[in-house]
């Protein structure tokens, strides 16, 4: 890292702290967090990439049988495979708030963190162009989806760019609203090309190909991974979108950037079948909805690492300020520093529809609340990782989701309080 570039670091983080005290996002004097609280030592670029629709059990790192994402493998080699990494809310615009701000979104099915100023802690994008990096969200989808423009503004990014914004020659719009993975190589690198090589970056990816229907872009040779063709359509997206983060991940190395870059990817959320008689995910609270692959690369983190413990989305930004040894005050995030901390004694979800489900994880035990819709559920995870046998009549798993349902609601409740206009 350049002199110069450590010295815009520097002063930026003094402002911030100078700025905000106490009542920012970074907190000099907590003794909460990670690092010095006077400016990172060191600033290396970041990268996090929220693959769309990826549940855990369909990737290679974690179901070596099927080899959908060889360069996951690859990656998690390089760094930290998480093994227990856990959505909050299986719907994107919902589950890109823990990933890129580390607390839950409102638990309601309204998109409200759309609004001016809805979020109410400072997320990354902002803490980090705070602190003089340059940021740039990016997808492939249309940015009227949702209001995408609002919530990327309420992250913090300078910089957005979505499906109006790209070159669409040569690629295939293989969504009902977006386009390939693909094509978002060559802005993204000319977006990283043209800034201050003294900056950092930090870049917020978004992919979309497999999100559903599963539309395997054109020229992509489909693989026989299931007989099933939509189940193999998906699986087929899967591996597309490890060969982009592949692309993504050589073009940084062919700018000589990659010892420089913390690299994370991520699943925004999970991908149902029908293994509980439901499909996509909105509504999926069991752990083909939940489980996401989760995987870090890059200065400070371990390689071959595999962390264990329950952890959560929320985690991956208490982790990335960290590492850029920013201090930060621990009250702000749900998450935990997933590198130097142990895992969640409870894991909390919910689904995206009002008043329809949720759960409660605790150690192997899972208990599901779907209000009236069905019976409370218990699942034991290490006897029964697929959920297939609810066992609430055995021992005092009815005792347990009595008391996790009163804990669900509990979170629920505190959660969107948080979230209340002033």
């Amino acid at each position: 890292m350049t002199g110069t570039r450590r010295a815009l670091i520097s002063a930026a983080a003094a402002l911030l702290c100078a700025c905000h005290g106490d009542d920012g996002g970074v907190s000099t004097d907590s003794g909460s967090g990670s690092g010095s609280g006077v400016a990172p030592i060191d600033a290396p670029n970041v990268v996090v990439i929220a693959m769309e629709s990826s549940r855990a059990r369909s990737t290679t790192p974690y179901n070596p049988d099927l080899e959908t994402t060889p360069f996951l493998v690859q990656l998690a080699a390089e760094g930290t495979l998480v093994a227990e990494a856990y959505t909050v809310v299986p719907h994107t615009t919902k589950a890109l708030v823990p990933i890129l701000c580390g607390i839950p979104p409102k638990l309601v099915k309204s998109i409200d963190e759309t609004a001016p100023g809805a979020i109410p802690v400072d997320c990354l994008g902002e803490r980090l162009a705070k602190l003089g990096f340059a940021t740039l969200f990016i997808q492939p989808a249309r940015a009227s989806w949702e209001d995408r423009p609002g919530l990327v503004t309420n992250f913090g990014f300078t910089d957005f760019l979505a499906k109006a914004d790209l070159p669409t020659a040569g690629f295939d719009e293989s969504s009902y609203f977006g386009y390939e993975d693909d094509i978002m190589l060559g802005p993204a690198f000319d977006w990283i090309d043209a800034q201050d090589q003294d900056r950092p970056f930090f870049l917020s990816v978004l992919t979309l190909t497999s999100h559903h229907d599963y539309g395997v872009p054109e020229g992509f040779p489909l693989q026989p991974f299931h007989s099933n063709e939509n189940y193999n359509n998906y699986l087929n997206t899967l591996a597309y979108t490890d060969r982009f983060i592949t692309q993504l991940y050589a073009g940084l190395d062919a700018r000589g950037l990659l010892d420089d870059t913390i690299f994370i990817v991520v699943g925004d959320h999970g991908e149902a079948f029908g293994e509980h008689g439901r499909t996509q995910h909105d509504n999926v609270i069991w752990d083909e909805g939940l489980h996401v692959p989760m995987i870090l690369a890059g200065p400070g983190i371990p390689a071959g690492q595999v962390l264990e413990g329950m952890r959560q989305t929320t985690d991956i930004a208490p982790t990335i300020l960290s590492l850029l040894d920013v201090d930060y005050d621990a009250a702000d995030f749900d998450g935990r520093d997933l590198l130097s901390t142990d895992g969640h004694p409870r894991l909390f979800a919910s689904c995206w529809f009002d008043d329809y489900c949720m759960m409660m994880r605790e150690g192997d035990r899972k208990a599901i609340f779907h209000y009236d819709l069905r019976p409370l559920a218990v699942y034991d995870l290490a006897a029964d990782p697929l959920e297939k046998t609810n066992v609430i009549d055995v021992d005092d798993n009815l005792t347990f989701a009595e008391s996790a349902v009163a804990s669900m609601q509990s979170w629920r409740d505190a959660n969107n309080l948080r979230y209340a206009s002033p």
